[in-house]
């Protein structure tokens, strides 16, 4: 996007906001002032939010590094408080499946507050390499998913230039 366009959507915010829409936007009290007013509206207010944050993180959980090397690629997936047996790691052409359920620590307990993830989850990871599933080795250790597989990279020939 080019700045004439940022600086017309400005504008245009300005118009339909009216004031000064940019400096109440950055004012400190303004902000303090809209915050205390989003908290008085109620409950449905902090279930909105709790709901929005959910399916935030549920895009997102388990989180996961993917790294490279020359020989290999580890991908690393974190499950705090996930069972083993409560995961399953599927592979097709080269999206990497892993699915399971969060549970409860406590489930006899009532959640008042929570930034933990609890249920189903489904994440598809795109792995830099089409591999055979036979290749790919997993293991679980403290709530780490470590998933390898060896990198194959095939050298043509030297086709000689006369």
């Amino acid at each position: 996007m080019d700045m004439e366009k940022i600086k017309q959507w400005m504008e245009v915010a300005k118009g339909m906001q009216g004031g000064d829409f940019w400096g109440n936007l950055f004012d400190q009290d303004f902000a303090k002032q809209f915050m205390n007013e989003e908290q008085m509206k109620g409950p449905s207010a902090g279930n909105h939010q709790q709901a929005s944050r959910e399916a935030s993180v549920e895009k997102t959980f388990p989180t996961i590094d993917l790294l490279e090397g020359d020989e290999e690629v580890v991908v690393i997936i974190e499950l705090p408080g996930v069972l083993k047996e409560n995961v399953e790691l599927g592979l097709s052409n080269n999206i990497l499946t892993v699915k399971g359920k969060a549970l409860s620590l406590h489930p006899h307990l009532k959640i008042s507050y929570s930034e933990r993830f609890y249920g189903e989850f489904q994440r598809q990871i795109t792995l830099p390499d089409t591999i055979n599933p036979s290749d790919i080795s997993a293991k679980f250790w403290n709530g780490v998913l470590i998933v390898r597989y060896p990198r194959v990279t095939e050298k043509g020939e030297i086709i000689p230039i006369e």
